[in-house]
């Protein structure tokens, strides 16, 4: 009976992952992402909620596609702030995985996003501090012509408790642009 269970899950799984379009007509490659604009507000139980508005190169991403509606997304983010003698750096790392409701290869339509982050926040003056965290995103995607798209998204971030850091919650409003390799 187990063997039965693994090999179905197992077929269902390569039939998910094929193509759903004939070979000819796929739109299969390498999406190149960067985050434009950003707003997000922070809080967490016993500290102060903080809104941050960010330009520019919030985040890059590449999506490698699986088929016409699903990709693994590695995402690169990084912020350095300095001011008055003191300075803040937080990077993070972190895979998304979109699943879009339109067999469009990601060039346009709705996506649901889940991913996993890791984040390592450092300052002058203070010791480094790391969280993971669970997010799922709900965007959408417009095309500006054939090879390219406007990416604006809705998120929702679950930071786990630390020893240095306490559980926090994240929402936030992304606009990005997308380019598309073949």
């Amino acid at each position: 009976m187990n063997r039965l269970v693994v090999t179905s899950a197992a077929l269902a799984a390569l039939a998910f992952a094929m193509p759903a379009t004939p070979a000819g007509a796929q739109e299969k490659g390498v999406e190149l992402g960067v985050g434009m604009l950003g707003w997000t507000n922070t809080s967490c139980s016993g500290c102060t909620s903080v809104s941050t508005i960010g330009t520019g190169g919030m985040y890059v991403a590449s999506a490698f596609y699986l088929n016409s509606q699903l990709a693994i997304e590695p995402i690169l983010t990084v912020s350095y702030v300095s001011g008055g003698g003191s300075h803040e750096t937080d990077w993070g790392l972190g895979v998304g995985v979109p699943i879009y409701f339109s067999s469009t290869w990601g060039h346009k339509g709705w996506f649901v996003e889940p991913g996993a982050t890791y984040r390592s926040l450092s300052c002058s003056g203070c010791t480094t501090e790391d969280q993971s965290s669970l997010d799922v995103a709900l965007g959408y995607k417009a095309p500006i012509g054939k090879e390219a798209a406007l990416r604006i998204s809705a998120l929702y971030d679950y930071g786990f408790k630390t020893s240095d850091i306490p559980q926090t919650n994240t929402f936030g409003l992304q606009f990005g642009l997308s380019v598309f390799l073949h």
